[in-house]
C-alpha cells in the first residue's frame, strides 16, 4: 500500500500544455496552477514567493517540438528544458517544497525495439529534444540529497487535440490510411487521461521518492488497430494502404533536408518514422508496484474520446 503525504499543496507548471492542462483537470481545486504570463520559470525572480515549504510540485512546462533541430529550436531546448528546470529545483529546495514531480519522457532512454525496456536500459539519444530530456534528468539528479524528487517518463502519448491522434484521424477521414509497413508495428500508445491518473498516484507517495517511472499502457498497440479503432468511433469504413518502409524512409530524408533549407521542423523524420515502424513495449511493472496503477482507459475507449473530440470540431466529417 501507497505511502501518502496528505495535506499538501499541489502547484502545477506548465497549465497551457497539453499534458500540463489535462494535470490540471484532472486534480482540479486541488491545484494551484500559475499563469505563464507572472511565472516565467526561466526568470527566478519570478519564481519567489511561488512555492511554499511542504508544497508538492509538479513540472509539466518544457518545449516539446520533438522534430524540430532548428537553431531557435535548440535554444528553447536549453532555456525552457534545462535552464527553467535547474531554477524551479532551486525554488522548492529554497522553499522547502516536499516533492518536485518531473514530466521527462521515454525519449530520455534513447531509441529502442523490442520487449520489456525498463526504466534502467538507455541508449544514446539521437534527437535535441530527447537530449534535453536527458540532461533534465541528470540535472536533477544533482538534487537528489536536497529534495525528493519523481521523474515519469511517459510513452507516446495521445489524446484529444493532440498532434499524432488528429492527424490519424483526418487520415481516417479520407477512408485510405497510408501506414508504413502496414501498420503492424506495435505502438506504446498511452491516453492522456491514463497519463494523468498516473501522475495523481504519485502525488505525495513516498514510495515514489528518488524514482524514476516509465508510465504508459500495460501493452503496445499496432498502429492499425490503433487506426481501426479510430475509425470505427468514427463510424467511417476505411481501407489501410501498406507503404515500403524504405519508400517511407526516402519520404522521411526528403522531409527533412526541406526542413533544413527552410530552417523548419520536418513533417517526418527519421525518429518518428523509427516509432512507426519497430514495435517496442515498455515494462511498466515499477510504477505498478509503487501505485497500484491500472490504466483507466483502454484503446477502445480512448480512440472513441478522440474520434468524438475530432467529430465536434470537424463536423464536416459527420457524415
Amino acid at each position: 500500500m501507497s505511502v501518502m503525504v496528505t495535506g499538501a499543496r499541489i502547484v502545477l507548471f506548465g497549465k497551457s500544455g497539453f499534458v500540463g492542462s489535462n494535470i490540471l483537470k484532472e486534480l482540479g481545486a486541488d491545484v494551484f496552477a500559475p499563469s505563464e504570463l507572472d511565472v516565467d520559470l526561466t526568470n527566478p525572480d519570478t519564481l519567489q514567493g511561488v512555492i511554499n515549504a511542504g508544497d508538492v510540485v509538479i513540472n509539466a512546462a518544457g518545449y516539446a517540438s520533438a522534430t524540430d533541430r532548428t537553431p531557435k529550436g535548440l535554444e528553447l531546448f536549453q532555456r525552457v528544458n534545462l535552464d527553467g528546470l535547474r531554477n524551479l529545483a532551486d525554488a522548492c529546495v529554497n522553499a522547502g517544497a516536499a516533492q518536485l514531480i518531473h514530466i521527462s519522457s521515454v525519449a530520455a532512454m534513447g531509441m529502442w525495439d523490442g520487449e520489456d525496456i525498463t526504466e534502467s536500459m538507455m541508449r544514446p539519444v539521437k534527437s535535441p529534444y530527447a537530449a534535453s530530456k536527458l540532461e533534465g534528468e541528470r540535472l536533477l539528479a544533482q538534487y537528489s540529497d536536497k529534495l525528493s524528487i519523481t521523474i515519469l517518463r511517459p510513452t507516446s502519448v495521445f489524446g484529444e487535440g493532440r498532434g499524432m491522434a488528429a492527424s490519424l484521424c483526418s487520415l481516417v477521414a479520407k477512408g485510405k490510411v497510408p501506414l508504413p509497413g502496414g501498420g503492424e508495428a506495435k505502438i506504446p500508445f498511452t491516453f492522456i487521461g491514463n497519463i494523468t491518473h498516473a501522475v495523481r498516484l504519485t502525488v505525495g507517495n513516498e514510495r515514489c521518492f528518488g524514482k524514476t517511472f516509465i508510465i504508459g499502457d500495460l501493452i503496445s498497440y499496432p498502429l492499425k488497430d490503433v487506426v481501426s479503432a479510430l475509425a470505427q468511433g468514427m463510424g467511417i469504413s476505411i481501407k489501410i494502404v501498406p507503404i515500403p518502409v524504405r519508400a517511407a524512409y526516402c519520404a522521411a530524408l526528403l522531409c527533412e533536408a526541406a526542413a533544413r533549407l527552410r530552417k523548419s521542423s520536418p513533417l517526418l523524420d527519421r525518429g518518428r518514422l523509427h516509432t512507426m515502424t519497430e514495435s517496442v513495449c515498455y515494462d511498466i511493472d515499477a510504477f505498478v508496484e509503487a501505485t497500484g496503477y491500472s490504466p483507466p482507459y483502454d484503446l477502445q475507449a480512448s480512440a472513441a474520446r478522440i474520434a468524438q473530440w475530432y467529430l465536434s470540431h470537424n463536423p464536416s466529417q459527420k457524415d
